[in-house]
């Protein structure tokens, strides 16, 4: 029951402000700790989610030259990615692993929260309220997270209204991530220089 009204409260909040970041982190944590506990066990099971769970690289500051990524060519997905953090002044810094996960289940709801911007990348969905939904559709087909699922339903509800069609483009955003290969399993860190358009053919990532 706690985590049950921890999560309504965090929806009640998004509802009323979208831009709420440590609301998502509440309505995650309150969800989602069996899901990433199956995902751990997923990865475990496939080589490169093994390779992820035993090096357990991290996406941040202190582990990646993002000076290095912007002197990439254009297209490519580390030039792209620091581009996207400078322009919406985005920091992978403020992830945190979250208070009471298995260990497993703790670094891959990190893992998910480190990379959220480069799945913005590979999809093209902008970082504002209808791109976040239309990405939290894109997740649940992923990952199956229930606070991936809640954002989508309750978040076309609240604001699809003021899209025409927007309901379509969520089922559409779900039907692509059904059909894009995994990507909690991909090593990201060694694709920094591959251009986006043959990234997203190597996971099946239709546009």
């Amino acid at each position: 029951m706690p985590r049950a009204l921890a999560a309504l409260r965090a929806l009640v909040g998004l509802a009323l402000d979208p831009k709420r970041l440590d609301l998502v982190f509440a309505l995650t944590e309150a969800l989602n700790g069996d899901c990433f506990a199956r995902v751990a066990r997923d990865l475990a099971g496939d080589a490169g989610g093994r390779r992820i769970l035993d090096e357990r690289p991290s996406i941040d500051s202190q582990r990646v030259d993002f000076d290095a990524l912007a002197a990439l060519p254009d297209g490519t997905l580390g030039r792209e990615y620091v581009r996207f953090l400078r322009d919406h002044a985005i920091t992978p810094d403020i992830f945190r692993p979250p208070g009471g996960f298995a260990e497993a289940a703790a670094y891959v709801t990190l893992r998910i929260r480190q990379t959220h911007d480069i799945w913005h990348v590979l999809t093209g969905y902008a970082p504002d309220v209808h791109g976040e939904i239309l990405l939290s559709a894109f997740n649940y087909a992923q990952l199956r997270a229930p606070s991936s699922l809640a954002i989508a339903v309750l978040g076309t509800l609240r604001f699809g209204s003021s899209r025409p069609g927007f309901a379509g483009q969520v089922r559409r955003a779900f039907a692509r991530g059904r059909a894009t290969r995994p990507l909690a399993a991909f090593y990201w860190e060694d694709h920094w220089g591959e251009p986006l358009a043959s990234l997203r053919a190597r996971l099946a990532c239709p546009s």
